[in-house]
């Protein structure tokens, strides 16, 4: 199911939250670089397979959090292969269920800003990655994005 079909139905999902250590400044070339290619292969992908959520990543490049939401099959075999990226170590699930509905319906992958900084999706372009409209965030949405910061901040302390 794509993205656009699992919103309009808005259906209960499996919801993945987890958070890793980032390797990417470990990695050929710059972390933005990167950061940037995930976030292009994660949209085109997640939107075939009906996934969606956001990723945080700390200011100073050392964690990666995120959430993902859709079908616990499709949310399985994508952390399966997250497991296995040279660019993640350290991954812990904080949190995997049923979920009432998607939080993120309409991303099929939003990269998230640190505390105190507005959240505004961006876009991997073949430049880098660049800004894109703002966008509401519900008062559901900003928990579970709260959790995420909190999540990169944790500096290994489990959490």
């Amino acid at each position: 199911m794509n993205v656009t079909a699992a919103v309009q139905k808005a259906e209960p999902c499996f919801r993945l939250i987890y958070r890793s250590r980032s390797l990417l400044s470990e990695q050929p070339g710059n972390v933005e670089a990167g950061l940037s290619e995930i976030l292009r292969v994660a949209r085109a992908n997640n939107r075939k397979h009906g996934i969606t959520g956001a990723l945080m990543m700390y200011e100073h490049k050392d964690w990666f959090a995120q959430v993902l939401e859709g079908d616990e099959t499709e949310i399985n075999t994508l952390f399966e292969r997250i497991k296995k990226d040279p660019r993640h170590k350290d991954v812990e699930v904080k949190e995997a269920g049923n979920a009432p509905a998607r939080l993120f319906g309409k991303r099929a992958m939003a990269l998230i800003a640190e505390h105190g900084e507005p959240d505004s999706p961006l876009v991997a372009t073949a430049g880098g990655i660049s800004e894109a409209a703002p966008w509401q965030v519900t008062q559901d949405q900003e928990n579970v994005l709260t959790q995420l910061r909190d999540m990169t901040r944790a500096y290994g302390r489990s959490y």
